[in-house]
């Protein structure tokens, strides 16, 4: 890869795109690395009031959305942003389920004061907030009428994976899990996680090959340090950040540097993006952008400005809005995305986001002195198809950059 195609391939993975101050930059991709890398994050999540329903709810919602927004594009650490996302997608809760959403509040700040740091520690956070005792069912699994949905999920979906535990370690890792309730307060619209003892088992158990008087702290250090929950975790986030699929040689290498670091995820996420593989061939354009990425990545590289409603239902037209997954499986993989219908949304937004509606598109976009020759670097990293850039020809910057949207090139990251 050359310069240019090297910055615009590690902004797309560490960011949601690269913009053209940012291309223009002779700060290098490592010093950008290093930086984002040992920078505190910036916690400033929404107070959202009060707990309420019906339009009020609504409201606090779309608050919650518009921040999350706001924050992916123009986020001061773009690399913590695109971890935090990783983490959303990883440990999936859901509006659909949870009734406060002042409990995503306290998730967010959950995930993203953890999303670099030791993984016992966000796993921790995640299994004892509120948003994961509501959505997966651990604040009413109690001893005597037990619930086993997040001893299941914990191990299948967030930690060792499929095949590599029993029914037994299930049932035995609810037992443990037993105690916690939610103490919602709603009048100042938050809640907390609570342990009562009365309500757990004390038993003895036999989980995951160890036994004792197992409580949740000791089934998260268990999943935590085991052997399978590093070559998990460096497989995904290879597949995230590189390319799907790695080599059993890079998830061992990931895997040692997971355990060498005391399960440090800042020292994998160094490790991944200083890899002479991050810049291979096979890593390049390896990945689909999904609906969000296409949308925050373009209202991000162009510097549009957007009315947050206008996005919240161009996410929701592409099939994909932030704490809105459809199970806790979380989302499709690429392939997923690749229908007609949502290919078609894409195109039609590409119209929406670069056209001059005035005040009422609902989309400001101002390409200033931008020649097709920097739009092309800026969005397809200086390398369009020879049939693309003879359809440019004679096209206005607006409808070269909608022209350039919708093209193949374009969907991918």
């Amino acid at each position: 890869m050359d310069t240019l195609v090297q910055k615009a391939h590690f902004m797309r993975r560490a960011s949601f795109g690269i913009t053209l101050a940012e291309l223009n930059s002779v700060t290098s991709n490592t010093d950008l690395l290093n930086k984002w890398l040992r920078e505190q994050p910036i916690i400033n999540v929404p107070s959202l009031g009060s707990a309420a329903k019906g339009i009020e709810r609504r409201n606090q919602v779309l608050k919650f959305s518009d921040w999350l927004v706001n924050q992916a594009i123009a986020a001061p650490n773009p690399l913590h942003e695109k971890m935090t996302n990783f983490w959303r997608d990883h440990f999936v809760v859901s509006l659909k389920k949870i009734v406060y959403p002042q409990l995503l509040t306290d998730y967010e700040t959950r995930l993203r004061k953890y999303a670099l740091g030791d993984f016992r520690d966000l796993l921790w956070n995640v299994t004892t907030s509120p948003a994961m005792l509501s959505y997966l069912d651990n604040g009413q699994n109690r001893t005597g009428k037990f619930n086993e949905n997040y001893s299941r999920e914990v191990m299948e979906l967030f930690t060792i994976g499929r095949g590599k535990y029993s029914e037994k370690d299930i049932q035995e890792g609810t037992r443990a899990l037993t105690g916690w309730i939610i103490k919602p307060d709603r009048a100042m619209g938050t809640a907390e996680s609570i342990f009562v003892p009365r309500r757990h088992d004390a038993g003895l158990k036999t989980y995951l090959g160890k036994q004792g008087n197992f409580k949740t702290e000791d089934v998260v250090d268990i999943l935590a340090n085991h052997p399978s929950t590093a070559r998990f975790l460096a497989a995904k986030l290879w597949n995230t950040f590189v390319y799907p699929n790695p080599e059993p040689e890079i998830i061992d290498r990931l895997a040692i540097v997971y355990k060498n670091s005391d399960r440090s995820i800042k020292a994998m996420i160094e490790s991944i993006f200083s890899s002479s593989e991050f810049y291979s061939d096979r890593a390049y354009h390896s990945r689909l952008k999904t609906p969000i990425y296409f949308m925050i990545g373009t209202l991000r590289q162009l510097e549009i400005k957007a009315d947050n409603v206008k996005v919240m239902g161009g996410l929701r037209s592409m099939g994909q809005v932030f704490y809105n997954a459809p199970s806790v499986k979380g989302w499709s993989d690429d392939s997923g995305w690749l229908t007609a219908p949502s290919l078609l949304t894409r195109l039609n937004l590409a119209q929406q986001m670069t056209e001059d509606y005035g005040d009422d598109g609902g989309f400001t976009y101002d390409p200033k002195n931008l020649t097709t020759k920097e739009l092309v670097n800026l969005l397809l990293d200086g390398k369009a198809e020879p049939s693309l850039l003879n359809a440019l020809q004679g096209l206005s910057i607006r409808e070269s950059t909608a022209l350039i949207l919708s093209s193949p090139s374009y969907q991918l990251a």
